[in-house]
């Protein structure tokens, strides 16, 4: 899929017809139908001095309830990567905030459990982990460039989040009232 996306991008960017290996043509109705069959053309490229006069883009609020979680210190920092290193390292460190957050919670559940209850969460805070790995790792091929490797580290730092929510949101005790 990933392959088709640059293939497309690139044919558009080189102004010719839709191409994807072994995909054939857009559908009709697709935003790509119209530039492949000849539709409207294109708009006129910007020039210079309309670049300087457009308005800056506003800030975008994050319609994904996990992602309009993160901290402004993580938007800042991947505001400012100029790298595919910098934006792991940007994820990296706002899981680092997030997993302290997380063990926080797990620890606050575990101190009002009784033994049986403590080895359940345990355990399935250690299927968590195995899982998070598992499933993010899956995200990072060298097939598919250093994009990939993006892909994985966002992965980890979704599902810490999500955890996260989950354990904090955990009933601290289940019995009558």
């Amino acid at each position: 899929m990933k392959g088709a996306l640059i293939v497309a991008a690139l044919a558009f960017a080189a102004g010719s017809a839709w191409s994807a290996p072994g995909q054939g043509p857009p559908p009709a109705g697709s935003p790509h139908f119209a530039f492949q069959s000849g539709g409207p053309a294109a708009p006129p490229p910007i020039r210079p001095a309309e670049r300087q006069a457009a308005a800056p883009p506003k800030p975008q609020t994050p319609t994904d309830p996990i992602v309009a979680r993160y901290s402004p210190v993580y938007e800042g920092c991947m505001r400012k990567a100029a790298s595919t290193l910098d934006m792991i390292d940007c994820a990296g460190r706002e899981n680092d905030r997030w997993d302290a957050r997380l063990n926080r919670a797990y620890q606050a559940r575990m101190s009002s459990f009784n033994d049986r209850q403590r080895g359940a969460l345990k355990r399935a805070q250690k299927a968590w982990l195995l899982f998070r790995d598992a499933d993010c790792a899956a995200y990072e091929d060298d097939d598919w460039g250093s994009i990939s490797k993006i892909d994985a580290s966002q992965c980890v730092l979704r599902r810490t989040v999500e955890r996260t929510i989950e354990l904090e949101a955990f009933p601290a005790d289940h019995g009558p009232g």
